[in-house]
């Protein structure tokens, strides 16, 4: 399904923006999407056959061989058109771009006059909504239609989801495609989670996640679930695709997690229209979290916010936002960046967060930041954190930089070989024994190191007496040839337990051998 450009051009919207076609055959060429993005990037994130609309800010101070390769990149990833509003950043469309789109032969359009992105990408997909009505099959479908009608009324995706769950008779959910809830009915499941009826839900760029019926399979359900994955594709690619412009929170924590924020008087000055103006001395805390994937990001989005408020602080200014599966927020600490204190906060928040929302939280922080100009990098630690502290089986609490920095030590600043070497040397003869024999003697030192060498507790969390301790402790000493007194033997094998379980994935407590 798609349309050509022409009949693109002949929508409402872009015929009241008295499009100027530039180059390219109007009529040849199909376009299965429309886009609105300033990301000068943009190329290696489309799938083809787009149009692009842009206002050129991201362009904006580019040399001549950039705006060059601007349009190589789009014309690379198969883009249908780009269009170029004039008035903002350019009062006509630089040669550079119109030389390299003769050249690759893109088709190129200018806008004389500023207009509303929203409305054309509005007009494209109910253009799409009109062909898959008039398509056969499910033109006399009066669910299908009904569901067509909240999209073009533009009710939004919660709106959408209860008039599936409507038809279907039971709650209905959108998860992403990493697993995570999106959004649901606000109908409640009375079905167990493996029961239901799903079906991919697919945009033009790729899979958008999956629709799931939470009610027993029956062949009406099953067809619903396929029509309503098509309308919800485009309830997804209206509300959530590029051609939403997003509030400016989510906006500016957007361009933090993909590092396009031009400069630190760019972040002061979106601070300060979101009420945040600079204030000497207070810190910033950024944070990474993880919800439990049931949890729909909406709900999760506004518990946070209301966790994050509830301090007993005067201004508890918070942003959160998303990035795809997890949230961002960044929120004002006090005048010292003591770490106590921080992990206090952080914990207090976690436990709102979790009084509020079912299953597990977890929440990653970076070191806290003073300077706002530092907020991207601070934003990229924090992720990597919540992605380190998953790497060695952390689901819940709080994680700090400070306690994944052996863990960022061993895996971004050694070489992969030689950290396997490593291992190999300090703990092979433990893994190989273990998988031959079917042993635990790596858990058993994994739980020694842990307990601080104390037997009592080593043996207590193991479930073992006393006397087979000491005789499992034993056989490591001799395999390894170390003795578990010596401080330097004890460092290098906990770094090696370190390497082995970030490098496998495997956590040595939930047993190993075979």
């Amino acid at each position: 399904m798609g349309a050509t450009l022409a009949e693109v051009l002949a929508l409402p919207s872009f015929r009241a923006a008295q499009t100027e076609v530039l180059h390219g055959d109007a009529e040849r060429v199909r376009v299965r999407w429309v886009h609105s993005s300033e990301v000068f990037e943009m190329g290696p994130l489309l799938a083809g056959g787009e149009v692009l609309l842009t206002t050129g800010l991201g362009l904006h101070g580019r040399t001549a061989d950039h705006l060059a390769s601007y349009v190589d990149q789009l014309a690379d990833a198969g883009v249908a058109a780009l269009a170029l509003e004039l008035g903002r950043t350019f009062f006509a469309v630089p040669e550079p771009i119109l030389a390299t789109a003769r050249r690759r032969d893109l088709a190129l359009l200018a806008f004389p006059t500023m207009v509303p992105f929203e409305r054309m990408v509005e007009d494209f997909h109910e253009l799409l909504v009109r062909r898959r009505v008039a398509s056969g099959g499910d033109a006399g479908d009066a669910g299908w239609r009904a569901l067509t009608q909240v999209v073009i009324e533009e009710r939004g995706l919660r709106a959408l989801l209860d008039e599936v769950s409507r038809l279907a008779g039971c709650a209905v959910e959108l998860r992403d495609p990493d697993g995570q809830t999106v959004e649901r009915s606000r109908i409640a499941s009375v079905s167990e989670e493996d029961v239901g009826v799903s079906a991919p839900v697919r945009g033009p760029a790729g899979p958008l996640g999956t629709l799931r019926l939470l009610g027993e399979e029956s062949a009406d359900r099953t067809r619903l679930a396929e029509v309503a994955a098509h309308a919800v594709a485009l309830e997804v690619g209206r509300g959530s695709g590029p051609g939403h412009r997003p509030g400016p929170a989510q906006s500016l924590l957007s361009d933090l997690v993909a590092g396009v924020v031009a400069s630190r008087a760019d972040v002061l000055a979106r601070l300060a229209a979101l009420g945040w103006p600079p204030q000497e001395g207070r810190h910033l805390v950024v944070a990474a979290i993880e919800v439990d994937s049931a949890v729909p990001l909406t709900d999760a989005v506004a518990a946070t916010e209301a966790a994050f408020h509830e301090d007993e602080r005067s201004d508890p200014a918070v942003l959160v936002g998303l990035s795809g599966a997890h949230l961002v927020v960044v929120h004002r600490g006090g005048r010292r960046p003591v770490p106590a204190q921080v992990r206090d906060e952080l914990r207090a928040a976690h436990d709102r967060l979790a009084a509020r929302l079912p299953g597990r939280v977890l929440v990653a922080a970076a070191t806290p930041v003073a300077d706002p100009g530092d907020l991207a990098l601070a934003v990229a630690r924090a992720r990597q954190v919540l992605r380190t502290a998953r790497r060695y089986g952390r689901r819940d609490g709080v994680v700090m930089e400070r306690d994944v920095a052996a863990h960022r030590l061993v895996t971004s600043s050694v070489e992969p070989a030689v950290m396997r070497a490593f291992v190999r040397e300090q703990i092979g003869p433990l893994v190989d024994h273990d998988r031959e024999h079917r042993t635990e003697l790596l858990r058993t030192l994994d739980a020694y190191l842990a307990c601080s060498l104390s037997k009592a507790r080593t043996a207590q969390l193991l479930g073992i007496r006393r006397q087979s301790l000491y005789d499992r402790l034993a056989r490591v000493e001799r395999l390894l040839g170390v003795s578990l007194d010596e401080p330097d033997h004890r460092t290098g094998l906990g770094l090696a337990l370190l390497g082995w379980r970030m490098r496998t994935g495997l956590d040595p407590q939930v047993g190993f051998g075979g």
